[in-house]
């Protein structure tokens, strides 16, 4: 007799705290796919002619800060935390400004600019809970959606095996891609209990087994697990904590800031969705509280010397696809990755996962997260108006990905807010909406106030 059991039950809710093996596994789960963030300390470094071990400090530095924040976002305190499972990764919307700030003044002058950008997020934080009217439902789903389509080239890219401009696709690397995601959607979709819990590991060491019995063996990659220090405390004195400031730097990184709150915005607004499946629209309190927490770890990180942090749009993904949102793994997960950051030999290990297995991981999340966000605009009454809203704003942004060139042209304090299709839908959704509706707000307003 078939299971009467809804598909949407969750396995594991908010405040469940799951069995010991489990919530490591599920931790563990969690964990692989912040792996690709701390691949962007190793990419700043390069740009900017440092050491190896100048690498490997702020990739555990970058580490310990991201287990960090994914604590203190699942916490749910007065002031701030959301207590939902939206882990902290590296994140890539600072890289390029990161590494203009190294240049232009090395590194205490890119601290000192994460320092500032935190303290703006933080202060987001405070005034957001008062723009509820702002975000009605078509534009809630709207901004999750476009957070699931926004990372679709990186997960697309790692899932041809990380190729730029120019670089030759291999057939192993697709093949490699694929066995992944149909390991991954087959445990999900037609596994039961364990298998479908946790679908993305069987996925991952699938697809890492066969990338070992198919793609060239390189012996130099394994051969930096012996090089590596097995334990080392990345933290370098009181001289790690200098910090610089230059106001020319100053509107860049607080539109980049506002992009990454918006972005974290949409995360923590699909965490929700996903977690407390019954509530008829948004509460701003834990959401506040969210920002609050992804500011101030982006604030650490700069104080630290790591990169800047942010919240995980595809570790969100994973959690609605696993239906295990306890804030617990959050926690487990953040206290795995502080350690991890003290030992770099684990870092190294998992880092070698092949990119196409990892892409694979990506593109897997991202399915939910969209339809998610899809789910949420339907919530809403599709009338001429709510119509023109979505199609204007989703047009209008997706542009911005498809004809970069052309947004290229803007000046340069606006280029930031149309760089990607996540920030650009949402301020265009926010202002279409109140444009549309204005007759219909106007009236009500006069109504409420007779």
């Amino acid at each position: 007799m078939a299971s009467t059991k809804p598909d949407t039950e969750l396995v594991y809710g908010q405040n469940d705290v799951p069995p010991a093996g489990h919530l490591i596994l599920l931790s563990l789960q969690q964990g692989m796919l912040l792996m690709l963030g701390t691949m962007l300390p190793v990419l700043l470094v390069k740009e900017i002619g440092g050491s190896t071990e100048m690498a490997i400090r702020m990739v555990s530095l970058t580490m310990i800060i991201s287990g960090a924040g994914t604590i203190l976002q699942a916490m749910r305190l007065r002031w701030i935390g959301s207590g939902y499972l939206c882990p902290n990764i590296g994140g890539p919307s600072y890289l390029a400004l990161s590494i203009t700030a190294v240049i232009q003044g090395g590194l205490p002058l890119m601290q000192g600019m994460l320092v500032f950008a935190g303290i703006v997020e933080m202060f987001f934080s405070r005034v957001v809970s008062r723009l509820r009217s702002l975000f009605p439902p078509l534009v809630v789903g709207m901004t999750v959606m476009m957070v699931g389509v926004s990372i679709i080239p990186m997960a697309f890219a790692n899932f041809c095996g990380s190729p730029v401009a120019g670089d030759e696709v291999i057939w192993q690397d697709i093949v490699v891609g694929c066995v992944t995601l149909m390991a991954i959607m087959g445990s999900n979709l037609w596994g039961k209990g364990q298998v479908k819990l946790y679908c993305l590991l069987i996925g991952i060491f699938v697809g890492w087994g066969v990338a070992l019995c198919i793609s060239p063996f390189d012996p130099v990659q394994y051969q930096m697990i012996g090089e590596v220090p097995v334990f080392a405390i990345p933290f370098k004195g009181l001289s790690q904590f200098r910090l610089a400031f230059d106001w020319s730097l100053a509107l860049p990184f607080l539109v980049i800031s506002i992009c990454g709150s918006l972005k974290s915005f949409g995360n923590l607004l699909a965490a929700q969705k996903i977690t407390c499946q019954d509530l008829e629209k948004p509460d701003m309190k834990p959401v506040a509280g969210g920002l609050m927490a992804d500011g101030l770890s982006t604030a650490i990180a700069g104080l630290i010397g790591a990169v800047a942090v942010d919240t995980s749009s595809s570790n969100v993904g994973l959690a609605a696809a696993t239906r295990a949102v306890s804030r617990w793994i959050g926690v487990c997960m953040g206290v795995m990755y502080i350690l991890a950051g003290c030992f770099p030999v684990v870092a190294t290990v998992i880092a070698l996962v092949p990119s196409p297995v990892m892409g694979a991981a990506v593109i897997f999340a991202i399915c939910f997260m969209i339809l998610t966000g899809i789910k949420e605009m339907l919530s809403e009454p599709m009338d001429q108006r709510n119509i023109a809203v979505a199609g204007m704003s989703i047009i209008f942004g997706l542009s911005t990905g498809f004809v970069p060139e052309l947004f290229a042209q803007l000046p340069s304090f606006l280029q930031p807010l149309f760089s990607n299709p996540l920030a650009a839908t949402t301020i265009l959704g926010i202002i279409f909406y109140q444009i549309f509706h204005i007759d219909v707000n106007l009236a009500a307003w006069l109504e409420k106030n007779r």
